[in-house]
């Protein structure tokens, strides 16, 4: 993921009425392969996880122990709340999925979702330069001399 903007922005979305706020995608994969071969899964919810602004004090069921046992689709479908109306929305351009969502000049933070530049095919993906920029300000140190 790279974040655009300023993350303060993000904060000041927050809505303490909801446990937990995404982006609802309404995102249903085109492969059936990701990342290492591993089998693509369709399900609701898809992509929502990728992207989260927790209130801590209304997600009490997030135990350890929850964590550590539930199943990773019970996670990603927030199977841990009381009702989807825990759920709050934020607008799309906090979690444009790359390769799915159109360019954009507004995104605020992108999300490789396919496979980001640091992978060789997909150096020249939506958003590589900006991507780039970023790891080259990174990497840079101001010498002492």
């Amino acid at each position: 993921m790279l974040m655009l903007d300023d993350i303060a922005k993000l904060y000041e979305l927050r809505d303490d009425h909801y446990a937990v706020m995404v982006v609802k995608h309404e995102h249903v994969p085109k492969e059936t392969t990701k990342f290492l071969g591993e089998p693509q899964t369709r399900y609701a919810k898809k992509n929502w996880s990728s992207m989260m602004l927790f209130n801590n004090a209304r997600c009490r069921a997030l135990s350890v122990d929850y964590v550590n046992n539930a199943s990773g689709l019970d996670l990603h479908q927030f199977k841990w709340l009381e009702n989807d109306d825990m759920i709050g929305a934020i607008p799309d351009r906090w979690n444009h999925l790359v390769g799915y969502h159109a360019p954009r000049e507004d995104v605020s933070l992108v999300h490789h979702t396919l496979g980001g530049p640091y992978f060789h095919e997909y150096r020249d993906c939506e958003y590589a330069e900006a991507w780039h920029r970023e790891l080259e300000a990174m990497l840079h140190v101001e010498q002492r001399t």
